[in-house]
């Protein structure tokens, strides 16, 4: 499967990555319809933060959830979900006063742009 990679400053390549699996029962795969560029996915790109190392890009994202792990309730198979950079539980005291993005449990999501990809919901 093809993904967009950033190597480091200005330096973004589109190339063979793992397909994703699910490996934690709270583990979702999404085939993307739609992903986008974030202002933060341009500090590292722009050379403002380090990138260390190969990094998946993407964290803003659309598409149909094709296999959720079995702990995974409150989507499906086929549904159309849209994500950004957190997956969050929705069951915190955080998430219940509608601030999912300060979720205690919260996941951050990366690698948006490919095909399918893997979050942890």
């Amino acid at each position: 499967m093809q993904g967009t990679v950033l190597y480091g400053t200005g330096d973004v390549r589109f190339e063979e990555v793992p397909e994703p699996k699910v490996t934690k029962p709270t583990d979702a795969i999404i085939r993307l319809a739609a992903t986008c560029v974030c202002g933060s996915d341009l500090w590292s790109y722009r050379g403002i933060s380090p990138v260390n190392q190969p990094t998946p890009m993407g964290h803003e994202y659309c598409g149909i959830v094709e296999e959720v792990g079995s702990a995974v309730r409150t989507v499906k198979p086929g549904q159309f979900v849209i994500g950004s950079f957190f997956a969050s539980d929705n069951t915190c005291p955080h998430c219940n006063f509608g601030y999912q993005s300060s979720c205690q449990q919260r996941e951050f999501v990366g690698g948006a742009q490919a095909p399918p990809f893997h979050i942890e919901i």
